[in-house]
């Protein structure tokens, strides 16, 4: 008998290690079968650090997932030395799964959650991260020896971050989804995306503004963002941006109406020895075409404002730019008892940026009595925060405000 037990025992125990490297063995050839298949489909390195399935719970778990793509034009980032950061990055992805499924073409995911994700796009005039992948992505391109497509009921997300790079002109913004839920329709065609808490940050020569609540929406289809709105806020202010982003897998489009207010004082981070700033700008605008070349016309105004020693009130501007070019055109304010209405434009390609600036002073003076005068010259363009305060002071003495 107890020969028996013990046969029995061991017999159980190595049913058990068998059934446990067979599992462990399937786990390992599915995650080499789907990074290989995932890197020839979309061009890019594919990994993950570990994969496991729970057959009793249904449910498959994957950690350290990278995909990192190479800048499209050709190995760029090797000529100029500047590594590029994964497209994607996952901390954890979870997925319920129905085992019945995997006999059928379509494998049916009751969830999907996702922590720690990161996706990194940077564009640079030489070429960008993200292009070839969604080509590829919207076309609907299948991974070579996968037959199967997949349907999923929901997939939510937490500590997740979506940033948008432009390093050859050290800026970036990164919209941060502490939770955010993604509604798949029944066809996997279209998304809607729901992220009712976040921050909102944007990044210029290393000084980050950081927004301390935010919420947004927006639609999935066709390689492309409609039906978007994002709103931000923080004590130094409000912006709300609502429109749509298209063609992703060619050339990002945009068509964006922008609306918000702005404190002065709250820029102050951007600066290492800012000036005195106080008041609250208000903003409205569009912005439209490819997302490097951006144009927009805005309207900008401020019943009072502080700069310095300098206080300013009834500012009103409009603003057009467009790629290399900025014109302000009419500006309006009123300085003491002196108004300035003038024109600045603005040029950023030439080998030394510079402003042309006009101003026309009307006022009237104790000892001279009312007077009219006009000013104008031309002044370098600040291409660091820092250098912003020198401007200012150059063209409040071409004014003679300063």
């Amino acid at each position: 008998m107890n020969r028996r037990f013990w046969l029995l025992a061991l017999f159980l125990g190595g049913a058990v290690f068998g059934a446990f490297e067979g599992t462990h063995l399937l786990e390992r050839s599915i995650a080499v079968r789907s990074e290989a298949a995932l890197s020839g489909a979309f061009g890019c390195a594919v990994s993950a650090e570990a994969l496991s399935i729970n057959w009793f719970r249904r449910v498959i778990v994957m950690s350290g997932v990278s995909v990192a793509c190479p800048l499209a034009g050709g190995g760029a980032e090797k000529r100029r030395g500047e590594p590029v950061p994964p497209l994607l990055t996952i901390t954890r992805l979870k997925a319920r799964f129905d085992p019945l499924s995997l006999l059928n073409r379509v494998i049916e995911l009751d969830w999907l959650s996702v922590a720690g994700g990161r996706v990194v796009a940077v564009s640079r005039e030489d070429g960008d991260n993200f292009r070839a992948f969604l080509a590829r992505w919207v076309k609907g391109v299948r991974p070579a020896g996968f037959s199967a497509s997949a349907t999923i009921r929901r997939i939510s997300f937490s500590d997740t971050d979506l940033s948008l790079l432009f390093p050859d002109r050290k800026m970036g913004v990164t919209l941060h989804a502490a939770r955010a839920l993604l509604r798949p329709n029944l066809f996997m065609n279209r998304f809607r995306l729901e992220i009712p808490s976040g921050t909102l940050s944007g990044t210029l020569s290393g000084r980050t503004l950081v927004s301390s609540r935010l919420r947004a929406t927006a639609s999935f289809a066709q390689g492309g963002v409609s039906d978007l709105e994002i709103v931000a806020s923080s004590p130094g202010g409000r912006l709300r941006i609502a429109g749509q982003v298209l063609a992703f897998d060619r050339e990002p489009e945009a068509s964006l109406f922008v609306r918000g207010r702005l404190g002065l004082a709250s820029l102050e981070p951007l600066f290492p020895s800012p000036p005195l700033l106080a008041g609250t700008l208000s903003f409205r605008g569009y912005l439209h075409g490819p997302v490097n070349r951006l144009r927009v016309r805005s309207v900008l105004s401020a019943p009072s404002l502080t700069v310095g020693t300098e206080v300013l009130s009834d500012l009103r501007m409009i603003l057009a730019l467009s790629p290399g070019r900025l014109l302000a055109d009419p500006v309006r304010l009123t300085a003491g008892t002196t108004k300035i209405t003038g024109r600045l434009l603005a040029r950023f390609t030439a080998p030394v940026p510079q402003a042309d600036v006009r101003l026309r002073e009307k006022g009237n003076n104790g000892l001279l009595g009312p007077f009219s005068a006009s000013a104008s010259g031309r002044l370098p363009l600040p291409t660091r925060p820092e250098e912003w305060g020198t401007f200012l002071t150059g063209l409040g003495r071409l004014a003679r405000v300063s």
